[in-house]
């Protein structure tokens, strides 16, 4: 008899934060130089939109819309490609092996 999986748990903002600076190591030279900038400043160094805004020299609208039009760039690409999931995956096969090596080496005299 199988049993069910639980449903993954829903991701917080730091999770959805790490994700999306995750695509945008993956699949930020695709977006255009302003683009970046601004994803780099609110995701990698935490600026509000109205840090960013005032940096652009724009809205506050206008920088939002900014960093989602790009964020949702890096999704499609994302859906379409696969490889931020990929390195993920890759990630994760790493540390476990490297968990069981050490796990080795400490069982070795």
């Amino acid at each position: 008899m199988t049993h069910p999986t639980a449903p993954p748990a829903p991701a917080t903002d730091a999770d959805e934060n790490a994700r999306h600076q995750r695509l945008l190591d993956v699949y930020g030279g695709v977006l255009t130089d302003h683009q970046r900038e601004a994803c780099r400043l609110h995701l990698d160094e935490d600026w509000s939109i109205t840090e960013l805004a005032e940096h652009l020299a724009c809205t506050r609208s206008g920088a939002h819309d900014l960093v989602r039009r790009a964020i949702a760039q890096l999704e499609h690409l994302e859906a379409r490609l696969g490889l931020a999931e990929e390195l993920r995956r890759r990630d994760a096969l790493e540390a476990r092996l490297r968990s069981r090596v050490d796990l080795l080496e400490r069982r070795t005299p």
